[in-house]
């Protein structure tokens, strides 16, 4: 009985000891990160898209735009473009109030306007997001079937906003970062291989959850010994007490 209290405990400390160091293999986000200025003002971009019918997305880029607009980009003097769902959109029960992680798989790092994608993005080309790891695919193109899809997803008005540092065009709804997870599973090979800072957090996040499970699994484990060892401890069955003496 003892040995087995033994084991446990040693798996236990064994799979805390894993899951501290994967904690600590990757550097902490810090809380209080600066707020992006680059001239791109909240109010104004708010505004426009009020004008233009897209009060939803205006309303949400009103709180998060800031959080939105990573300080890196703004201070490099990047041009970023940003793809706006109509209102329609967020009457969909699975985006009622769509999070900031699906609102980055919105957001190209880089300026692409109806031009850039006709002469640069044909069919099935990647488009890097703010979103690790999750690109969006050209499904059209404005040279081929006579409007621009993203994820199957068209492009419904371009340039409803554009100040020379954030564009934002309309687009009938949102992307769904499945369309491409299911139908180019390739491009995610391809994001880790470009890019094995945000590979390996990835997989420092997958790796925090398995850790955490065993650690959970072995806490109930030894738990359960305790009780039986210790509430419900066994009888002797007949002929062990001989054994005794």
């Amino acid at each position: 009985m003892a040995s087995n209290i033994a084991y446990c405990y040693l798996l236990l400390l064994l799979s805390s000891t894993l899951f501290i160091t994967i904690r600590a293999a990757w550097p902490y986000e810090q809380p209080n990160q600066p707020k992006p200025s680059g001239g791109i003002s909240v109010d104004l971009v708010s505004s426009v898209l009020s004008d233009k019918g897209y009060h939803a997305m205006s309303l949400t880029l009103e709180a998060v735009l800031e959080a939105l607009m990573p300080t890196h980009f703004i201070n490099q003097n990047t041009t970023l473009t940003l793809f706006c769902p109509q209102d329609q959109a967020f009457l969909n029960s699975k985006y009622p109030r769509p999070p900031l992680t699906l609102l980055k798989y919105h957001v190209v790092p880089f300026k692409i306007d109806k031009d850039t994608m006709e002469a640069t993005f044909p069919h099935g080309s990647m488009v890097d997001t703010l979103l690790p790891g999750h690109p969006l695919v050209v499904t059209s193109s404005p040279g081929t079937g006579g409007y621009a899809s993203l994820n199957l997803v068209k492009v419904t008005e371009w340039e409803l906003y554009n100040d020379g540092r954030l564009i934002i065009h309309g687009v009938e709804d949102f992307f769904d970062p499945a369309f491409q997870i299911l139908r180019y599973p390739i491009y995610d090979v391809i994001n880790i291989q470009e890019n094995p800072r945000e590979g390996f957090s990835m997989l420092k996040d997958a790796l925090e959850i398995i850790s955490l499970f065993i650690l959970l699994a072995l806490v109930a484990a030894f738990t359960y010994v305790l009780i039986r060892s210790f509430i419900f401890p066994q009888k002797p069955r007949d002929g062990e007490y001989a054994l005794l003496y």
